[in-house]
């Protein structure tokens, strides 16, 4: 049998334990300082470093306990703040002697972007999930995706096509021929208002292996 002998490391990885390693140093400096023949100087050097290091862990870690607090008061508070800027700009619509220069002002003026629909063009993802492909794209301002898919399988071709109204959908279409490997090439444009509108997407495929 072969034995192998590791050595640890004597310096404490977590942060307590090198805190308390630290303090027991400190203690017994003065202890040894005449047996080891050590300066007041070299006494009081290593243990301004120790006593730094330990201060500034300690500062730290009561810094992360503030600020995971304050993160959840934030969220917390948050979303009433939002509240109380749409309330406000309510008040504001409703008083008589609020005019738009003075939304503006304040900056509670509803903006509007213009999008060109003629120009937009879905970019579809496919990936292989529980055995089926699955489509994923990014929905936006529309009402969703047509898609196309186009089956090979041998020789032989089929198309079918999809209305996804969610940024994923799974193609769960059974296998033409489950013996043989098929691969499904999809593209979509977007639906706006019921009507297909942009450009046609990216093209991806992804090859379904024979079952055996």
């Amino acid at each position: 049998m072969t034995q192998v002998k590791l050595s640890n490391d004597y310096i404490a990885k977590p942060e307590d334990e090198f805190n308390a390693q630290g303090e027991n140093i400190v203690a017994k400096l003065l202890v040894y300082q005449a047996i080891l023949g050590l300066s007041d100087e070299e006494v009081a050097e290593f243990t301004a470093i120790i006593q730094k290091d330990k201060a500034l862990s300690e500062k730290k870690n009561i810094i992360q306990a503030q600020s995971r607090a304050t993160t959840k008061e934030y969220d917390t508070n948050h979303p009433l703040c939002v509240k109380a800027f749409r309330n406000f700009r309510k008040a504001l619509e409703n008083n008589p002697n609020c005019t738009p220069a003075i939304l503006e002002d304040f900056g509670l003026s509803s903006t509007h972007r213009v999008i060109d629909t003629d120009t937009q063009r879905p970019e579809i993802h496919v990936e292989l999930v529980s055995g089926a492909p699955r489509i994923k794209y990014t929905k936006s301002i529309f009402d969703g995706i047509r898609l196309f898919c186009r089956i090979s399988y041998g020789e032989q071709e089929m198309e079918y096509e999809e209305t996804i109204t969610r940024p994923f959908w799974k193609d769960t279409k059974a296998r033409m021929d489950p013996l043989k490997p098929e691969t499904r090439t999809y593209y979509a444009y977007f639906l706006y208002k019921g009507q297909i509108v942009g450009q046609k997407s990216n093209v991806d495929s992804i090859t379904l292996e024979a079952l055996r």
